[in-house]
């Protein structure tokens, strides 16, 4: 991908202010510097960071394996991110290896766009009361559309055609409430 279509990088001082002290975890330039990637998908890791979301990522962890670098961990859904050597995108693979799914098309728009759904996570007036009364719910699935649209406006592959069986942020996203 070129690196006039990369989404700006969020600052790692903008993360922290949602994620909280000690809850971005940055590599440093020797944890990424052997990876086959661009060097601004290495860059993204060093500068911005990645930060802990509960029930998207619980674990950051920078190691290099044989068909991905992994990146993250979401031990709740039984999943780890990782990117592919050569392009850097984002991908998930099952605990056991067998399966991978897309995430986002490079480890920018990756960051981009876990920034965008922590920070929403943290400003939402209705996502801890959607379930009390139906208009708190509709609220709740306005804000979910116009962060999956934000998102799809960043990285449209992220998106792809909306069905959340086969594209990861729509199924995220669409599950979020229940």
């Amino acid at each position: 991908m070129p690196i006039d279509d990369l989404p700006l990088l969020p600052a790692f001082e903008a993360v922290t202010a949602w994620a909280g002290t000690g809850r971005v975890v940055r590599a440093t330039e020797l944890d990424v510097a052997t990876w086959r990637l661009p060097e601004p998908q290495k860059a993204a890791l060093v500068s911005s960071g990645v930060p802990l979301i509960d029930d998207l990522v619980s674990a950051v962890s920078f190691q290099a394996e044989p068909t991905m670098y992994r990146l993250a961990n979401a031990d709740d859904l039984d999943w780890a991110y990782g990117a592919a050597p050569g392009t850097g995108e984002v991908q998930i693979w099952s605990s056991d290896g067998s399966s991978t799914g897309f995430v986002n098309s490079t480890i920018t728009h990756w960051l981009c766009s876990l920034h965008m759904v922590g920070s929403w996570l943290t400003s939402s007036t209705v996502i801890d009361r959607w379930d009390e009364d139906g208009q708190a719910e509709d609220e709740a699935l306005a804000e979910l559309a116009d962060l999956l649209e934000r998102i799809k406006a960043v990285d449209p592959p992220a998106f792809g055609d909306g069905d959340h069986t086969t594209h990861f942020w729509p199924g995220v996203l669409d599950r979020w409430l229940y």
